[in-house]
């Protein structure tokens, strides 16, 4: 005996007004005898405890540590500094005075100060805290060497030279990769300003850093950038036109709390968050490393395949927000980014790819720009905690397996253009009660198998031999 189903379009019709009006019930009303393969009886889905009530952690008190780091200090006078003048400008060579503070002029005698010589503060281990001026285009080797209690440091981003283009030369390092034992273990708060390059290496191992904040002017961060920073907590982007991010450049910064990347950037290095076990929020461009290849989120964190994600990517991210001018969610974008419970896609987005949210496991709930006009095949395949959806006004498509196994959706709203649910569409959602589809006219096979809380009020059914 071969059971069939032969729907005709008055038929359809009439389930396009009855899923755009109405919640679906009656499961009862239907004979088990004549019931296709969609009215699949399942045992009841008990879900992982994935309970998750954090928030995410405040960083005000951070971003007030740089802005109110020298609001109320003023200049250092003149008679407490010994500088040389050449050329028409000033190199500071010392400092005489007996402030713990010390905030240096952009002029000396009517002169712009452009340098700070080498060792110019050398041995003073009474000084907390430091302020150059935008105006200074070089620091001498180990002009801060000795300075045991310096806390807080405001400078251009000007190393020593083209060879020791690295932090810890400020305080006698001679390689970068001694970084962590040349600058004081005191030095917490660093504010950057000026220059358009933070250079490879420049702050490896920069282990006491817990605030920092990036100049305006930045473009770009080096391989290894902040390597191993492993107290990083904050760090300040500002407005910086970025365009480029290193490999490993944020690697092992295990107290890193949240990274914001504006839209202009253009590529980001494999692995720069590894070892980010503190990441709560993300802010990114795009998922991945480019635009057109290792297009998935966990090559960020050392993942060689979008399959590895699930392994890399840290339990303590709970948000990544994709920025303005993200035209499109590639395949596999977020493939089991099982950690996530928020993923923030702006408007602008046109298209969701194949498996580009599958396995988010946290997800709870997603609601499309109007933007978006496709979804791919098994977009939300396996989001277990995914209670609702709402497609944007522009959604015309959505592929075979999208919502697939997605255990706990109760309701679904689609907008008009959408007028055809292909294949296993919602196969497995077995809490799924509402769906609001006005527009659907057709859909393909096993749209609805074991939505046991759903049946179409308005489906008929006949059977042949």
């Amino acid at each position: 005996m071969h059971k069939a189903i032969c729907r005709t379009a008055a038929v359809l019709a009439a389930l396009a007004l009855t899923v755009g009006a109405t919640a679906m019930t009656g499961c009862a009303a239907r004979n088990k005898e004549t019931n296709d393969a969609e009215a699949v009886t399942r045992e009841p889905v008990t879900l992982p405890d994935l309970t998750d009530e954090r928030e995410p952690t405040s960083l005000d008190p951070y971003a007030t540590r740089l802005e109110e780091a020298f609001a109320t200090t003023p200049a250092t006078p003149a008679s407490d500094l010994t500088y040389t003048a050449e050329g028409g400008t000033v190199t500071v060579t010392g400092y005489t005075g007996n402030e713990v503070v010390v905030v240096i002029p952009d002029t000396l005698d009517g002169l712009s100060v452009t340098a700070i010589g080498e060792g110019a503060f050398t041995g003073m281990n009474n000084l907390r805290a430091v302020s150059l001026p935008d105006s200074v285009t070089s620091v001498g080797f180990g002009a801060f060497a000795g300075c045991t209690a310096m806390t807080t440091l405001r400078t251009p981003v000007c190393m020593v030279d083209a060879e020791r283009n690295y932090f810890g030369a400020l305080f006698g390092a001679t390689a970068y990769a001694a970084n962590g034992s040349a600058v004081p273990r005191g030095l917490t708060t660093l504010i950057l300003t000026g220059g358009d390059e933070i250079p490879d290496y420049a702050f490896y191992g920069c282990r006491s850093l817990v605030a920092v904040a990036l100049p305006d002017s930045v473009t770009s961060i080096g391989d290894f950038g902040f390597y191993g920073c492993e107290t990083l907590t904050y760090l300040d982007m500002g407005d910086a036109p970025l365009t480029a991010v290193g490999s490993w450049a944020f690697t092992n910064n295990k107290a890193l709390l949240q990274l914001c990347l504006p839209a202009t950037v253009e590529s980001m290095g494999f692995a720069m968050l590894e070892g980010c076990g503190a990441l709560e929020t993300l802010t990114v461009p795009f998922a991945g490393g480019g635009k057109t290849e290792n297009r998935y989120l966990g090559y960020l964190f050392g993942a060689s395949a979008h399959t590895f994600t699930e392994g890399y990517l840290p339990a303590s991210l709970m948000r990544v927000t994709v920025a303005e001018g993200c035209t499109e969610i590639p395949d596999n974008a977020f493939f089991e980014c099982s950690s996530v419970r928020e993923i923030v896609l702006p408007e602008g987005v046109t298209s969701i790819g194949r498996r580009a949210f599958y396995g988010c496991e946290r997800l709870t709930s997603v609601i499309l720009p109007d933007s978006v006009t496709a979804i791919g095949d098994d977009a939300y395949h396996g989001c277990i905690r995914m209670t609702s959806f709402e497609g944007g006004a522009g959604l015309a498509t959505i592929g075979i397996q999208a919502f697939m196994d997605c255990v706990s959706l109760a309701s679904v709203s689609l907008p008009d253009g959408v007028t055809h649910l292909p294949n296993a569409c919602f196969w497995g959602c077995a809490s799924l009660e509402a769906l609001t589809a006005e527009g659907v006219t057709s859909r393909g096979e096993q749209v609805f198998r074991g939505c046991d809380k759903m049946i179409l009020e308005a489906d008929t059914e006949t059977t042949t031999n």
